[in-house]
């Protein structure tokens, strides 16, 4: 484990009056309000074992959207998007430690939500409430759309849903009537300052004798390809579960409205690759 080049001391409370002594495992996690956000709609046995995957998910998400932004802030003071040429910094550089520290972090909640998609693949009984969700659907998930914006991906599920003719499903027009703004704002944010901008000041910042293994740009190399491939894994496990799933009902729609294998698969296709380039200065990811 990396050992900080700066000591850390301990906070204040945020809120002055809180008794450190009162807090216990169950109040400080909260755990009764978290456990009765499971509320299955069927009597199915199988139904909140779908809720507590996407659940886990979701929690995965916020916490990579607390530790992604940090990560991007800190890449900024590493390969300035006002420079206009990217230079690899002095070492040692405390915030290229917070860069790899929190995309470290971020790589390994990946890690938990590419274990926990598949088990829905293994439901049996997804029959018994796929038509009590409604429209609800993967596609659906604004945290994950903030995800891959602050990735760099483009907002490529835009009409995702549409029919023959052309009209959107409920799914995305609810979607974006809840979102769409916000997103679109989020687009604009982080335009020049994503994951892919700074991988590509990286790359293009890439100096062989500065960067060999057992340094910390190679180290940032390496954590940018496994949150590549990492995501793009998500995608394939959505795709797996989607086609594992549908096929037992019967149907070839998604809930959200989709022809979800051209759908799932269009991001492997045109998106897959976040950081274009960067292997090949940095090589291929270490397994």
């Amino acid at each position: 484990m990396d050992t900080p080049s700066r000591a850390f001391t301990p906070l204040p409370p945020l809120d002055p009056t809180m008794e450190a002594e009162a807090n216990h495992y169950w109040s400080y996690h909260g755990l009764d309000r978290l456990l009765a956000c499971k509320a299955p709609v069927t009597a199915s046995e199988d139904e909140d074992g779908f809720i507590a995957v996407h659940q886990i998910c979701e929690l995965a998400f916020h916490q990579m959207l607390l530790d992604l932004p940090r990560a991007l802030t800190a890449l900024e003071v590493v390969f300035p998007s006002t420079a206009p040429t990217p230079l690899l910094p002095a070492l040692p550089c405390a915030a290229l430690e917070d860069a790899l520290y929190f995309l470290r972090r971020v790589n390994r909640f990946w890690r938990t939500v590419n274990a926990t998609l598949p088990i829905l693949g293994d439901l049996r009984a997804f029959v018994e409430f796929r038509e009590a969700l409604g429209p609800t659907s993967g596609f659906q998930s604004a945290q994950f759309r903030r995800l891959e914006l602050l990735s760099g991906a483009p907002t490529y599920w835009h009409g995702g849903t549409a029919d023959e003719a052309g009209t959107p499903h409920v799914a995305e027009t609810a979607f974006d009537a809840r979102y769409g703004a916000e997103l679109e704002a989020l687009a604009i944010e982080v335009s020049g300052r994503s994951l892919r901008d700074y991988a590509a000041r990286l790359r293009d910042a890439w100096d062989p004798d500065c960067c060999a293994p057992e340094s910390p740009f190679y180290a940032l190399a390496q954590g940018l390809l496994r949150y590549e491939r990492a995501q793009l894994r998500f995608h394939q496990a959505h795709l797996a579960v989607a086609k594992t799933q549908l096929a037992r009902v019967g149907v070839y729609t998604g809930t959200g409205g989709s022809a979800f294998a051209t759908y799932l698969r269009r991001y492997e296709e045109r998106h897959g690759e976040l950081f274009p380039g960067l292997s090949a200065v940095a090589g291929p990811l270490n397994a």
